[in-house]
């Protein structure tokens, strides 16, 4: 089978690519259309090639990026284009463009996929900033939650990774739900592996960029002073603003790290104790079952799917949305029992996890989409 994967940026570090997910179908070829790829010259799976086109988008707000790659897209290669036919599924990856309601003029099944709703990140971004702010948000979501909604209704079959964002597309966009399937995010065990013998070098972790309102930078930075206090070491790993970096340097105890390779990811992970995320809003959560495969807690706030994924798990790992003492008192909790303690419920973690969200369960899930696009089960 081949598919045709579609994104306007092919950022090969961001799990919403799925780049680990595409590998572990090793008989599937994919081949990503993708204006560049970040960074450049990184490694990808065996079966993955790439096709940039070099285009300038410019910024993801107000639609631009998503605008300007869909008609460079449909530019070089119109819906009556030979390029199309060397297909079997053409698989949308969080596009927002509109002009890609033509693709199924191509003839060639199409399965858009949906991380996470835009309309989610325009109400988190609205309800945590000030009037002003909220109506540049507003501005900057309306285009893309249009378009989105637009695709959603257009193209025949969706894909998200949670019951959760598949009941919003439903109520925000009135797509049916028998036309959305799901396939969770899975995780690597034999990357993602316990290091029972390693010292932590790090009590604390969180990772990922913090730029937007949705990722509750604010709430981060709270728990981090109360953690700080009691001289717990901190790790904080992704992309921040020159504003946040300047806030975190006045923490003390914290160690930061910019965006890292997969791998110093991985083992950032295995070299903390406990990981956190003060999240307002997750479609699935991928770091947090990295962290569990990994025999590390992950705590988080109650957004989104993340009861969906963790209560499976362990309830505990749950704490209530923007509750910033809850979530420090939790870490501290754990950080409290003897290592052996630690231990056995790291090992309970990783066991349940690897049950639940394993990336080869997730691979047979996709498959399974693509078959039934093609009209093979």
């Amino acid at each position: 089978m081949r598919v045709c994967v579609l994104v306007p940026f092919l950022d090969v570090y961001k799990g919403g690519n799925h780049l680990p997910l595409f590998a572990a179908l090793p008989d599937v070829q994919f081949t990503v259309l993708t204006s560049r790829v970040l960074p450049p010259g990184a490694p990808l799976p065996a079966n993955v090639q790439v096709i940039e086109l070099h285009e300038r988008l410019g910024s993801y707000y107000y639609g631009f990026a998503d605008w300007r790659f869909a008609r460079a897209v449909l530019k070089t290669y119109p819906v009556g284009h030979a390029f199309w036919k060397e297909f079997d599924v053409l698989h949308l990856n969080q596009v927002l463009g509109p002009q890609f309601c033509q693709l199924p003029q191509t003839g060639v099944p199409v399965l858009y996929a949906i991380h996470h709703p835009v309309t989610a990140d325009r109400e988190v971004a609205t309800q945590e900033t000030s009037s002003c702010e909220r109506m540049l948000w507003k501005l900057k979501y309306f285009f893309p939650a249009r378009w989105q909604r637009r695709l959603c209704r257009s193209l025949p079959k969706l894909m998200t990774v949670s019951a959760t964002v598949r009941d919003r597309l439903v109520s925000d966009f009135g797509v049916p739900a028998d036309k959305i399937s799901i396939v969770p995010n899975g995780v690597d065990g034999e990357r993602f592996i316990s290091v029972p013998d390693r010292a932590p070098e790090f009590d604390v972790i969180a990772v990922g960029s913090f730029i937007h309102p949705r990722k509750g930078f604010r709430y981060l930075l709270d728990v981090y002073r109360s953690l700080a206090e009691g001289g717990i070491r901190i790790a904080d790993v992704g992309k921040r603003s020159h504003e946040q970096r300047a806030a975190l340097g006045q923490i003390k105890g914290v160690t930061s790290f910019d965006t890292v390779p997969d791998e110093q990811i991985t083992s950032l992970i295995q070299r903390s104790s406990v990981l956190l995320s003060t999240s307002l809003y997750e479609g699935f959560g991928l770091s947090l079952i990295e962290a569990l495969a990994c025999g590390r807690p992950a705590f988080a706030f109650d957004a989104g799917a993340v009861a969906e994924v963790l209560s499976p798990i362990d309830p505990s790992l749950v704490v209530p949305l923007r509750d910033s003492t809850a979530l420090a008192n939790r870490v501290r909790e754990f950080l409290a029992l003897s290592t052996e303690d630690r231990r056995r419920r790291g090992e309970r973690y990783r066991e349940a996890v690897l049950k639940h969200y394993s990336l080869c369960g997730s691979a047979v899930a996709l498959q399974e989409v693509y078959a039934r696009l093609c009209g093979n089960a």
